[in-house]
C-alpha cells in the first residue's frame, strides 16, 4: 500500500539518525538515539521501554557500556543493521502492520522464527536435539525465501533465526541474507567453520549475527565437541571480531557445565573475544539418546536465574536466559505466541524442543499452520496460572502438553522417540517439574522475579506490569 511505503520511507530516514548517534557512542549520544525512538515507537508499550533504555544509559548502567561496544566495535554495516533491523524494522516500526494481521487473524503474528536450515554437520555433540532429524537434507531454499517473505510482508516481522545441523556449510543462504537486507538473522554455529573471508562477507553484510556454541571451558567444550574445538572458537571469535561482526555465544546448561557458563571469568572471556550477546538455554532430553541426569537441577536452575541476571548488570554484553526470562516474555514463547519452529524437513513446531506437528511448509503457509488447533490452545493458555517463572509446557507443566497431546489425532511426532517426552519420561519430568515449582513459587510469590534490566525509579509501580503485558527485550521484540 502506498501509505505502508511512505511511512516505511520516512522511518528508513529516522533510523539512519538514529543509527549515526552510534558511531562514536557516548552516553549523550546514546541517550538522544533512545529519544528518537521513543518518538518513532508505533506503540505506547514501545515508547515506554524506550525510556526505559534511556534511563539506564542516563544512569550509567553497563547497557549504557554495551551501546558504547556496538558503535564503537562493529563495522558501519553491522551497526546499522542492528538498529535498523533488529531495533527499527523488527520492533519499534512494525506496529501498524502486526496490529492489521491481528485484526484478521484474531491473533498476535510471532516475533521470530528458528529454522532448522539443515540438519548436516561437521560435529556430532552430545545431547544435540537435532541429531535426531534427517542428517542428508537440507530445507530447500526457495522455502525458506517463501517463509521470510511472508513473515516481512503480512507479519511485520524482521527477526529469523537459523539453526541445524550447521548452517554455515549452506553457501546459498548468502542469498537469503541478501535478498532481505531489512531482516536480521541470528544464525547458531558451532563456528568452527568460519573463515577470514566468510567473516568479511558477514561484515559487509551486517544483518547476520552468528551464535557461537560453547559449553564453558577448554575441557568441557571438547569433551561434548571435539578435541581442539574450543582453541578453534577463540581462533573464530577473534577473526569475527577483527572484522567488526555482531556475534555472540551460545551455552546450554547441563548438570555438568552449569557453574562454569555462569562465571565471571567465563563472561570476561566472552567480552575479551568480542562476544557483544550470550544466549543461555538448558539440556532438554529430546535429542540424541536423551539423559534425565543431564538437566539441571532445580538449585543450579536458580541458581542461574539469579547470576545471569546479576551478570548483565554488571558487564557490557546482552544475555538471555531462555527459561528464567520468562519475566520478560511474560511466560511461553512456543506456539507461535512469540516464536515458533520449522524443521529442516519443514515441519512446523511450537517450539525448537516440541518435536511434534501438524503442518508443513511445504504444503502451506506460515499464517494458514498457525490456524491449526494445536497452536491456538497453547498461545491461549499462556502464562497458565501468571507465574513467569514457570512458562514452560515441557518442564515446567509437562501434563499441560500432555493434555494438548490428547486433543488432536492429526499431531505427531517428527522423528522416532520424539514422544518420549510424554511416554516414558513422563513421571521423571513431571518429578523435575515439582521440584523447580517449590522454588519458583515461593520466588514469584515473594516478588523476586526480575526481568532483563531494572526499571526507572518513576515506574516501579508498573515494572511488573510492563513485564507480564509485553516484556520486550533488549535483542528484539
Amino acid at each position: 500500500m502506498l501509505l505502508d511505503k511512505v511511512k516505511n520511507m520516512a522511518g528508513d530516514r529516522v533510523l539512519q539518525r538514529i543509527s549515526e548517534n552510534l558511531e562514536d557512542a557516548t552516553p549523550e549520544k546514546l541517550a538522544r538515539m533512545w529519544g528518537l525512538f521513543e518518538k518513532v515507537a508505533s506503540q505506547p508499550r514501545h515508547k515506554s521501554e524506550a525510556q526505559r533504555f534511556r534511563w539506564l544509559v542516563e544512569s550509567g548502567h553497563p547497557f549504557g557500556r554495551w551501546l558504547e561496544r556496538i558503535g564503537n566495535e562493529l563495522s558501519p554495516a553491522a551497526r546499522d543493521a542492528l538498529i535498523q533491523n533488529l531495533y527499527g524494522h523488527a520492533w519499534f516500526l512494525n506496529g501498524d502492520k502486526r496490529e492489521r494481521f491481528r485484526e484478521k487473524e484474531g491473533f498476535e503474528p510471532p516475533n521470530l522464527i528458528v529454522t532448522d536450515v539443515t540438519a548436516r554437520c561437521n560435529l556430532r555433540c552430545e545431547g544435540c536435539w537435532a541429531s535426531e532429524y534427517g542428517r542428508d537434507s537440507d530445507l530447500e531454499l526457495e522455502h525458506i525465501e517463501r517463509m521470510v517473505s511472508e513473515c516481512e510482508e503480512e507479519m511485520g516481522m524482521h527477526f529469523f533465526v537459523f539453526s541445524g545441523g550447521e548452517p554455515t556449510l549452506r553457501e546459498d543462504l548468502f542469498e537469503i541474507y541478501e535478498h532481505h537486507p531489512k531482516s536480521q538473522f541470528q544464525v547458531y554455529t558451532n563456528g568452527t567453520l568460519i573463515d577470514d573471508q566468510m567473516a568479511a562477507r558477514f561484515a559487509k553484510l551486517g544483518n547476520v549475527m552468528p551464535m557461537l556454541s560453547i559449553e564453558g571451558d577448554e575441557a568441557l567444550t571438547d569433551g561434548r565437541r571435539g578435541e581442539g574445538i574450543y582453541q578453534k572458537l577463540m581462533e573464530t571469535m577473534e577473526t569475527l571480531r577483527e572484522h567488526g561482526v555482531l556475534f555472540g555465544f551460545s551455552a546450554t546448561a547441563t548438570r555438568h557445565n552449569a557453574e562454569s557458563i555462569i562465571r565471571h571469568e567465563f563472561i570476561e572471556k566472552m567480552i575479551d573475544k568480542g562476544c557483544l550477546y550470550g544466549w543461555y538455554f538448558q539440556y532438554i532430553p529430546v535429542g540424541r539418546d536423551p539423559d534425565m541426569d543431564l538437566m539441571v537441577t532445580a538449585g543450579q536452575r536458580e541458581m542461574m536465574r539469579r547470576k545471569v541476571y546479576e551478570l548483565r548488570n554488571t558487564y557490557p554484553i546482552f544475555l538471555a536466559d531462555f527459561w528464567n526470562d520468562g519475566t520478560e516474555t511474560g511466560g511461553c514463547m512456543a506456539g507461535a505466541n512469540r516464536y515458533l519452529h520449522v524443521t529442516n524437513d519443514g515441519d512446523i513446531e511450537p517450539c525448537v524442543f516440541c518435536h511434534f506437528a501438524a503442518d508443513n511448509i511445504k504444503d502451506t503457509t506460515i499464517t494458514a499452520a498457525l490456524r491449526h488447533p494445536f497452536f491456538q490452545p497453547i498461545r491461549e493458555g499462556i502464562p497458565y496460572d501468571g507465574n513467569h517463572l514457570r512458562p514452560c509446557m515441557l518442564i515446567d507443566r509437562p501434563w499441560v502438553f500432555r493434555q494438548y497431546m490428547e486433543r488432536f489425532d492429526d499431531v505427531r511426532p517428527t522423528h522416532a522417540g520424539a514422544e518420549s517426552l510424554i511416554t516414558e519420561l513422563a513421571d521423571d519430568m513431571d518429578r523435575k517439574a515439582r521440584q523447580w515449582a517449590e522454588i519458583a513459587v515461593k520466588a514469584w510469590d515473594n516478588g523476586e522475579a526480575k526481568g532483563l534490566y531494572p526499571y526507572p525509579p518513576a515506574e516501579e509501580g508498573q515494572g511488573l506490569e510492563m513485564e507480564e503485558k509485553a516484556g520486550v527485550a533488549a535483542g528484539g521484540g
